[in-house]
């Protein structure tokens, strides 16, 4: 559930369904995305669309549990790459919980 790496936060291995919309530079887009994993400072997505880095976005994860809540946060985006498969890896930071 946790992968082993020098980060200063662990990361957990989430895998579920994210909903993505940018705030700038151009607002009101939307992507549906899978966040892989998950830390206190950032996250990584799969999508189909490559993001330019720096672009801000909400980040909004529906939980699963009725005794815990959604995970709703801007955040912005660090690193994009297009994998073999078409696939997009992003990386995003966030900057703040709403």
């Amino acid at each position: 559930m946790f992968t082993d790496d020098k980060r200063n936060f662990r990361r957990m291995q989430i895998n579920t369904p994210a909903n993505l919309t940018t705030i700038e530079p151009i607002a009101g887009l939307n992507f549906a995305a899978e966040c892989v994993d998950l830390s206190a400072t950032g996250l990584s997505i799969h999508l189909d669309e490559l993001l330019e880095p720096n672009t801000l976005l909400t980040v909004n994860i529906d939980s699963t549990h009725p005794s815990i809540a959604p995970l709703n946060a801007t955040a912005k985006v660090i690193r994009a790459s297009k994998e073999d498969d078409g696939t997009v890896t992003a990386g995003l930071e966030i900057i703040q919980f709403n």
